[in-house]
This record gives structure tokens, C-alpha cells and sequence, in this order.
């Protein structure tokens, strides 16, 4: 990206705050007990066409330029690199519980991910949760106040048709009631257009969700959550579309020659 695009800034109105302090720039979200972030692609070491701040080791890139960038990344959040756990995206509705065991899992090496798996559920503290996206939706599931357990989905429309995010619900329900959920930077009802044959089967599933060719994923993930106990009020989206908006990957604005962003999401356990 041209260098003037790290002064790019996006439409006002987005409840997440945009961090830039000249490393890898990031969105934040926090509440009481937990606390998110949000990558963009500017601010890492990646060459084109995952220019700059790709997370996934499932590109092309250099692993050797995504682990600099995910160092880089998790420190300018708060975390260890090496305590990330991060899973092997299947565009599924596997969601796994995991624990301080569970740390460093797919930090470095695609060889150990918590495999198979788009859902991820802790009620431990520390433990940062990383997955990756360029489009896909990013949803945070919290409970407890403060926080005593949440889970990080991926949810792309597949997953979403499946019920990744209602079955998430569920799995976080078991821990206590719902506080907060935080849905993520994506693609837009702006830039999702789709066949009718897509747009039937969302509209079936989440009335409302599908028109003038395009489907909104935003408001099918509040949809599922509002199955799952959380209250309109308690429902946050960033607002942000990453095929709009430049400073994001966009699998669909590149036509799949991207990087991808990540979200990482842990409990503070009152730190």
C-alpha cells in the first residue's frame, strides 16, 4: 500500500477506538474483565500482494514475515505472541473449549492448531484467542460481569447459515448470562452482493437480511446472538467493511490475492 494510506481514516461513527502508535495499526474494544483487538493490514513487514500486516500462515506470505507481524501485533495489543491459540479455519460450527494448556497452539506453526475448528471458548485468563479474516465475520461472545469466560467465532456465510454464532451462543450461555458481543470488522450489506439462490436461503433463515442483491452478514450474526441471550443494547458492530475500506484485507476486492487480518480476543482476569 502507498504510504500515504496509513493516514486513510475510516467513516466516523464505528464504537471501536483505532489505535495508531506507528506499528500496526488496530481497532479496540474492552469491557470489564476482557479485552479485543482488531488488526488492520497496515503497519507490518509483508510484501505485496499481503502488504502489510497479514496474521495468517495459511497465505502464500513468508511464515518467518507473519510471525514478525503477529509479534508486532500482539504486542502493540498487550499479549505474548507465543500465548496465542489459534485454530484451522474450515468454515465450519466447531466450537472448542481451551485452556492455559492450551497456549502458544498455532502461534508459530500451522502444524499444531486446535485443528478443524472456527469457534473458539476460554474461561481462562491470559489465554489470547487469534483468528484470521478477509471478509469473513469476527464475533465476540461474552459473559459475565466481570467476564468469566468468552468465545472468538469466525463466520463466514457458510458458518453463519450453519449457526456458527447461535451455537457459540450456547457454548458460552453454559458459562453464565450473556454481557457482551462485539461483531467485527467485515464485509458490509454494502459490498455483499450475491445469487438469489444465496440471497434465498439467507432470507429464509434471517428475514430481512437479503436486499437488492445483497445479503447482510451484520445482521444475521445479531440474529443468532439474540438467540443466545444477548440483548440489543449488549450487541456491538464495529461498522467497519473491510471490502470498503481500504486499510482492511478484502478476500473480494482482491479477488482472493490478500492477506488477512486477525482479531484477538482474551480475558483480563482483573488485570
Amino acid at each position: 500500500m502507498a504510504a500515504g494510506d496509513r493516514q486513510a481514516r475510516p467513516p466516523r461513527g464505528s464504537p471501536l477506538v483505532r489505535r495508531d502508535d506507528g506499528g500496526p495499526v488496530w481497532y479496540e474494544a474492552r469491557g470489564d474483565g476482557w479485552r479485543a483487538a482488531f488488526s488492520t493490514r497496515l503497519g507490518g513487514v509483508s510484501a505485496a500482494p499481503f502488504d502489510t500486516l497479514n496474521l495468517s500462515l495459511s497465505t502464500a506470505d513468508d511464515p518467518a514475515l507473519v510471525w514478525r507481524n503477529r509479534l508486532d501485533f500482539a504486542a502493540a495489543a498487550g499479549v505474548a505472541a507465543g500465548d496465542l491459540v489459534v485454530p484451522g479455519q474450515v468454515h465450519g460450527t466447531t466450537i472448542v473449549e481451551v485452556s492455559g494448556a492450551d497456549r502458544g497452539r498455532g502461534a508459530r506453526r500451522r502444524t499444531d492448531v486446535v485443528a478443524g475448528t472456527d469457534g473458539l471458548l476460554t474461561r481462562a485468563a491470559a489465554v489470547p484467542l487469534l483468528m484470521t479474516f478477509a471478509d469473513c465475520v469476527p464475533v465476540l461472545l461474552v459473559v459475565g460481569r466481570p467476564a468469566r469466560a468468552l468465545a472468538l467465532v469466525h463466520a463466514g456465510w457458510r458458518g453463519m447459515l450453519a449457526g456458527i454464532v447461535a451455537e457459540a451462543g450456547r457454548a458460552v450461555g453454559a458459562c453464565g448470562a450473556a454481557t457482551a458481543a462485539v461483531i467485527g470488522p467485515s464485509i458490509g450489506p454494502c459490498c455483499f452482493a450475491v445469487s438469489d439462490d444465496l440471497g434465498e436461503r439467507f432470507e429464509a433463515a434471517f428475514p430481512g437480511t437479503w436486499r437488492d442483491g445483497h445479503v447482510d452478514l451484520w445482521e444475521a450474526a445479531r440474529r443468532q446472538l439474540a438467540t443466545g441471550g444477548f440483548a440489543a443494547a449488549d450487541i456491538v458492530s464495529s461498522g467497519l467493511c473491510t471490502c470498503h475500506q481500504h486499510e482492511f484485507f478484502s478476500h473480494r476486492r482482491a479477488h482472493g490475492a490478500t492477506g488477512r487480518q486477525a482479531a484477538i480476543a482474551w480475558l483480563t482476569g482483573g488485570m
